[in-house]
């Protein structure tokens, strides 16, 4: 895989592109949220399962890391802010969470997420019928929270691993109720959680079950990963969700 780095905003992009495909061949396209921890473990399992695709089930696609350049993989304060919706609820002052930040930037978040995807569409030949986003914990939730979204309709298929979908008091689930289901018509939608997650299982559980009962996602995946935490689960599953976002059928 080819590394290209560009710069959107405030945001670094880490671009793995496919060394051995014409330049003219239309490709799916993944965006990678904390790109600084994943985009490169992600590209290296694209590229040495795509050595023998009929066998592995993962085709070539190009890999968009969102990245900060942080000192840390994860840049805590950034990412809180990015990656979720304003909070409405007064916090539990007994829930060990109601400390963590306040985050609720993910509307202007999601607007660099459009110029992005404008600079890829520009610069680079892409399969529109197969445009992924990937995010874990937070970027899980930013992940699901495109979906009520027509502005990210350009979005196909949302790969959330262990979404933190207790953010503000669990309210996606209220907006899930109040949600136009043509708004989802054509989407693919896939859930992971590791056993060993606590509240977040049910939580997880909760949100592919609502999307499996409404029909309103053309494909709905859940899978629970035994015996993995919140960490272990993202390299555990990343195969597992490559192989679905490269599949016609995402069952």
């Amino acid at each position: 895989m080819k590394l290209i780095n560009k710069k959107v905003d405030n945001y670094y992009l880490d671009i793995y592109y496919p060394e051995s495909i014409k330049a003219d061949k239309k490709l799916p396209v993944l965006y990678v949220l904390d790109g600084d921890a994943f985009t490169q473990t992600i590209a290296e399992a694209v590229k040495l399962q795509t050595r023998n695709s009929p066998k592995t089930g993962v085709q070539p696609m190009i890999i968009v890391g969102i990245c900060y350049r942080d000192q840390s993989p994860f840049s805590r304060d950034r990412r809180f802010i990015d990656y979720t919706p304003a909070q409405k609820k007064v916090a539990d002052p007994q829930d060990i969470r109601s400390q963590l930040p306040a985050g609720g930037g993910i509307e202007l978040f999601l607007k660099v997420v459009k110029l992005i995807h404008q600079l890829i569409s520009d610069e680079f030949s892409i399969d529109s019928r197969k445009v992924g986003f990937y995010g874990h914990s937070l970027g899980g939730l930013c992940v699901l929270e495109c979906l009520l979204r027509k502005e990210m309709s350009f979005l196909t298929d949302y790969l959330a691993v262990s979404p933190s979908l207790w953010w503000d008091q669990e309210a996606y689930f209220e907006k899930l109720n109040q949600i136009n289901g043509n708004i989802l018509r054509n989407r693919r939608v896939m859930i992971s959680v590791g056993s060993r997650e606590g509240d977040m299982v049910p939580l997880a559980k909760r949100a592919a079950s609502w999307f499996q009962a409404n029909q309103f996602a053309e494909k709905v995946s859940f899978y629970l990963a035994e015996d993995e935490n919140h960490m272990s689960v993202v390299f555990t599953t990343i195969s597992r969700y490559l192989r679905w976002f490269s599949s016609n059928e995402r069952k």
